[in-house]
């Protein structure tokens, strides 16, 4: 692990309040680009589908997975992938706004 990375984790380990409010506002990751847009966005997907979030939020995820190159496919991989942490109930609860959020017009 870079020594940058180390310290961030320290930093976030103390609650350091300057370096919260950097990660809370995406200031932080927004400066790290370590993965690609695709793979942020699906990653932001799998977040908002752990939290069971509402259909906006899933629909305005899933805009942004498309507008960077994913697929139909890759989203409902996402789901499959994170199933088996989240739980029948929560998968269950969370399809019907997934779907909804999938529709395009």
């Amino acid at each position: 692990m870079k020594s940058e990375h180390r310290e961030l984790i320290r930093r976030l380990t103390l609650s350091d309040e300057a370096t919260l409010a950097n990660v809370m506002t995406g200031r932080l990751a927004q400066s790290q680009r370590l993965l690609d847009e695709r793979t942020r966005n699906l990653v932001k997907l799998a977040g908002l589908l752990a939290l069971d979030a509402k259909t906006t939020s899933l629909r305005a995820a899933t805009e942004a997975a498309f507008a960077s190159g994913a697929t139909d496919e890759e989203i409902v991989e996402v789901l499959l992938v994170v199933a088996p942490m989240l739980g029948t109930s929560r998968v269950s609860s969370v399809i019907p706004r997934l779907r909804r959020a999938l529709e395009r017009d």
